[in-house]
């Protein structure tokens, strides 16, 4: 089966590896030239943990983890009020999981499908036209092919989507928050420290990647500001909402570059992930945001349970697809409320607000909080079947 997977980011290189691997012909598009997508710090655990182990990638993914110990919470005077150290964290994961740069994870998956799959950059699907037996894709450059099935994987503001289903406003569900970030050289003191400092309605986060030298200033702050936001317009923005803002914020925002990446949070709920011959898989149909800190291990394991569906229903796409979305969906529904959630919590909006979080998060960052913290943010165990390799490094 000829399968075109649009978007070359977590989700649609996942698929494409095991699309290939099933004995399928992928065929991959992305809009952009080749080479990493993202550019901020993600956690790999529970099923995107399992798909990795699957692939045989996680030794390469390991030896090139974040320079991050644990997470601190500090006041603007650059104290610590609050910490989440590793064993803390994986009680709370409910097992390993590995700190990566979001480029990273994308490099070597590229690295894991590069000899197998064709991958077309600077290209992207402009329109699509669905008979009983295939799908006719017309290309930008005015090419087109025919393909059997067509996978969007192309992100929370997806061209496919669009083309299917309709504009993005019509699923996206606003959370009030817009984030910015972009790497900075690395600050004296704070080498091996993911740290926080949260103002009423605004939080700075700074973090070293897995390079010496090289952190990355992570901005999320509320607005009521909605849709794409032009590039030449970010920094001035991003400024205006962190005026008079303390600790190391002035200095972070004077390295901004002129185009950093900056988006709204935005989650995407759709009354189905599949219309015809086309289906969706990652932020395209289930947006989780930042707020889950789980939204590439979701990715992952959306585009091996789609593979792994096509391969179960031979010539029965429509039933792969509904086998794929049972799965998935109700994973994606509890992770995506829990974000809505904890985003609210984690950058109050007044004073008073931020005086309760402060007081909260030293009461609940121990051992004997561990249920909490998993309800919150943890209790991500895997939804694969078949033998887990997040659970064999739980027992070890």
């Amino acid at each position: 089966m000829r399968v075109l997977v649009s978007g070359a980011g977590v989700a649609g290189l996942t698929c494409a590896y095991w699309l290939h691997e099933a004995g399928h012909t992928p065929v991959v598009v992305e809009r952009a030239a080749a080479g990493p997508l993202g550019g901020y710090g993600i956690d790999l655990s529970g099923s995107g943990y399992d798909v990795a182990g699957r692939m045989g990638i996680l030794d390469r993914l390991a030896a090139r983890q974040l320079r991050v110990d644990s997470v601190a919470l500090v006041d603007g005077a650059d104290r610590i009020t609050a910490r989440l150290d590793r064993p803390l964290a994986e009680k709370m994961l409910r097992g390993p999981y590995l700190g990566l740069m979001h480029s990273t994870l994308e490099e070597v998956l590229a690295g894991a499908v590069e000899d197998r799959v064709e991958i077309r950059h600077r290209q992207r699907i402009a329109a699509l036209r669905q008979n009983d037996d295939d799908v006719l894709v017309t290309f930008a450059d005015g090419t087109r092919q025919r393909f059997d099935v067509v996978v969007g994987a192309d992100g929370v503001h997806s061209d496919t989507r669009e083309l299917v289903f309709g504009p993005e406003p019509r699923w996206a569900r606003q959370l009030g928050f817009s984030m910015a970030c972009y790497p900075v050289p690395d600050v004296a003191g704070r080498t091996d420290v993911r740290a926080h400092f949260t103002e009423p309605g605004r939080q700075t986060v700074l973090y070293p990647t897995d390079t010496v030298g090289t952190s990355v200033a992570l901005f999320l702050y509320r607005s009521q500001r909605h849709g794409r936001i032009p590039r030449a317009e970010r920094v001035a923005r991003l400024r205006a909402a962190y005026q008079g803002a303390g600790w190391y914020t002035p200095e972070l925002l004077a390295q901004a570059p002129d185009e950093p990446f900056m988006d709204d949070l935005t989650q995407i709920e759709l009354p189905r992930w599949h219309r015809g011959r086309v289906v969706l898989i990652g932020d395209a149909c289930g947006a989780l945001t930042l707020g889950s800190a789980q939204g590439a291990s979701v990715a992952m394991a959306g585009g091996y349970l789609l593979a792994t569906a096509l391969a179960a229903h031979p010539g029965a796409h429509t039933d792969a697809f509904a086998a794929y979305e049972a799965r998935v969906r109700p994973f994606v529904a509890e992770r995506q409320r829990r974000a809505r959630s904890f985003t609210r919590g984690l950058v109050p909006a007044t004073r008073a607000g931020r005086g309760i979080q402060r007081v909260f998060t030293r009461l609940v960052l121990r051992d004997a909080a561990v249920p909490l913290l998993r309800f919150g943010f943890g209790d991500v165990s895997s939804i694969l079947p078949g033998p887990s390799h997040h659970s064999k490094e739980r027992q070890r």
